[in-house]
């Protein structure tokens, strides 16, 4: 069967144009209604058949019915992905289009308002022939939360028609809940005419009656002030497939898509805590508009009594429809995000509800860094120390986290075991009342956890310090200090202390003059290793006699001892944990023997201070081995 001819007239999209806002100017031009034209140019015959769009082909027009598409419009496949969100990707957290079998769903609270937007001046055209016959475009940029004002008409967009006062694009009865492109099969509406149905359709006999205002003539403006002008132009500039490669999120550099990710964690934070950030408010208009924005999530979330908790929890995570509010959220959120992360944590501080779990600031913490979009390192730095304990009392954590920080210079694998006490004592201070084993142990744990994500648990499988098969019974040991240490240090003189001091060393890591081991590839070499006779034989023959002392003993159990010393030096772990293939040999009661006094005895006497004369020595050879070793290890590949 032949493929079907082209359509006998096409237009050239607009630059910005949306895929809904083409597809209206070329039903128009051809007086076709948009189902009929969304059908034959392929858009739906791999998705929703009816009359309805897929939401999801605002964010790009699927792989499968791009060909279609393009060769029906008459239009190159550059023109094409231009009508979508996907020219965002990397910028903006867009959703991938579509696959080869159909649509995928489409998250509205992170990509869409809850309503097109539209600014008047824009839809009237720019005076050209074809912009004066068809109308000017419908901006795919008005469909993002994150957009509220027309810079060049310095006027807030509008999301009601001044006629009906519906909204624009309202959907079908009996829900007329927003749509993508209502009154699909309706035909000869201009594009700036109203779609909003006002009567339903009487089962597919008669098409239902729209409004029909035109939209580019509407008289009323609600003019941007002078602060959500200049937001917005930063918000549209950082859109740019040529815009800004970064901007300063909490004092850190962060690419746009952290940022968009920062504005949208501090405006449920905003929303979910009003008024406290009332007086953040670029103007009074603005406020208000939140005002009545939170006062609508109210009266949902009382609606929702006695509904899942998904639901109720997701409540304030809802954009506004006003634009007013949009533009006051964006603007409180990039206020705040304005200041040093010091700063920030200030202020945040002030803004972190209290109370139940879902409005407590670890709630709103865990939100803005699972997010499929994590917030930026700035921000993470400033809320980390106010929201985030290792542990709830009587449970276990909550679940995997996302990976916070992603660092240029190091990785989780540069992370020793146990903190290394230079790296302590440059950072860190004494938290009274917890062991320096403890904290030490828990600040390697919360660094892997930091950049790898996961739970503390799957950090100490990494570390080598519990096994990722333990039960958590088996972990809840670390899990308790963890927790010992995270309370404790909020009861400190200064309570950030313990989380400023592993940003601090972040930064210092991530230094490129910072030298770095992989401790990880060390862990992994020594594993199962341990001294071999012969090395073993070699190195305690060049000890020194000691005139007056027992003959030493140079069995197993030291040389299983002295593996473990060096097994320290090369991955910086503690002891405690170190393999020891010698014991694991050994009958029941040798390993009995060694475990309860021998090995600890002999440990201590390499430790003592000083050690003898014998067992200065041993530990020099001891260092020597260690740093062979380490050259060899670091040196190999993989």
């Amino acid at each position: 069967m032949p493929a079907p001819r082209p359509l006998s007239r096409s237009l050239i999209p607009i630059p910005g144009e949306s895929l809904p806002g083409f597809l209206l100017r070329l039903s128009y031009r051809l007086n076709l209604p948009p189902a009929r034209l969304a059908d034959l140019t392929g858009l739906r015959s791999v998705g929703v058949r009816g009359s309805r769009l897929p939401p999801v082909l605002v964010a790009g027009i699927p792989a499968p019915a791009l060909p279609v598409f393009t060769r029906m419009t008459r239009i190159t496949d550059g023109q094409a992905d231009q009508l979508g969100m996907a020219t965002w990707r990397g910028r903006y957290p867009v959703p991938a289009a579509g696959t080869a079998t159909g649509y995928r769903r489409l998250d509205s609270r992170l990509v869409f308002s809850p309503a097109t937007r539209f600014c008047p001046d824009c839809l009237a055209g720019d005076g050209s022939a074809v912009q004066e016959s068809f109308g000017g475009p419908w901006l795919k940029t008005w469909h993002l939360p994150v957009v509220f004002a027309c810079p060049a008409h310095r006027r807030l967009l509008e999301h009601c028609c001044p006629d009906c006062g519906n909204v624009v694009r309202r959907g079908r009865w009996p829900r007329r809940t927003s749509a993508v492109l209502p009154a699909m099969w309706t035909t000869g509406l201009h594009p700036a005419q109203c779609r909003a149905e006002l009567t339903p359709s009487s089962g597919g006999r008669s098409l239902p009656a729209c409004c029909g205002a035109r939209l580019d003539q509407a008289g009323h403006s609600r003019q941007a002030s002078a602060a959500l002008i200049d937001i917005q132009v930063k918000i549209l500039d950082l859109l740019r497939p040529d815009g800004p490669a970064s901007t300063l999120s909490a004092g850190q550099p962060a690419p746009p898509i952290r940022y968009f990710a920062d504005l949208r964690a501090l405006g449920l934070l905003a929303c979910s805590t009003w008024p406290a950030a009332r007086f953040l408010s670029p103007d009074e208009d603005a406020a208000s508009a939140i005002d009545e924005h939170v006062a609508v999530l109210e009266r949902e979330a009382a609606g929702q009594q006695g509904t899942s908790s998904s639901a109720s929890r997701a409540g304030f995570d809802v954009p506004p429809i006003d634009a007013a509010a949009s533009g006051g959220l964006a603007h409180i959120a990039d206020r705040i995000l304005a200041g040093s992360p010091d700063e920030v944590r200030e202020r945040l501080s002030s803004l972190l509800p209290t109370g139940s779990w879902k409005k407590s600031g670890i709630y709103w913490g865990l939100r803005a860094a699972r997010s499929a979009t994590p917030c930026s390192e700035g921000l993470y730095a400033a809320y980390a120390p106010l929201s985030w304990g290792f542990s709830r009392a009587g449970s276990q954590p909550a679940g995997r986290r996302n990976a916070v920080l992603h660092p240029r210079h190091w990785g989780p694998e540069n992370i020793p075991a146990f903190l290394p006490e230079d790296w302590y004592s440059r950072h860190f201070t004494p938290i009274e009342g917890v062991s320096l084993t403890f904290t030490r142990r828990t600040a390697a744990l919360r660094l892997v956890q930091m950049v790898a994500g996961g739970s503390l648990g799957e950090a100490a499988g990494f570390l080598g310090t519990a096994s990722t098969d333990t039960t958590w019974r088996g972990k809840s040991g670390i899990y308790t200090a963890a927790g010992r240490v995270h309370v404790t240090a909020r009861q400190q003189p200064d309570p950030l202390g313990f989380e400023t001091a592993l940003q601090a060393l972040t930064r210092e890591l991530d230094d490129p003059a910072t030298p770095l081991v992989n401790y990880q590839k060390r862990r992994q070499a020594l594993e199962n290793w341990c001294i071999d006779e012969d090395t073993w034989a070699g190195l305690t023959s060049r000890l020194p006699h000691v005139p007056d002392s027992r003959r030493a003993d140079f069995g197993d159990c030291q040389r299983q001892v002295a593996s473990v010393y060096v097994w320290v030096q090369l991955t910086a772990g503690e002891h405690n944990f170190a393999p020891r293939p010698l014991e694991a040999v050994q009958p029941p009661e040798i390993q009995h023997d060694w475990k309860h006094g021998r090995r600890s005895a002999i440990w201590a006497r390499m430790h003592g201070c000083p050690p003898g004369p014998r067992y200065s020595s041993l530990k020099a050879e001891l260092d020597a081995l260690a740093t062979s070793l380490a050259r060899t290890i670091d040196s190999a590949r993989g």
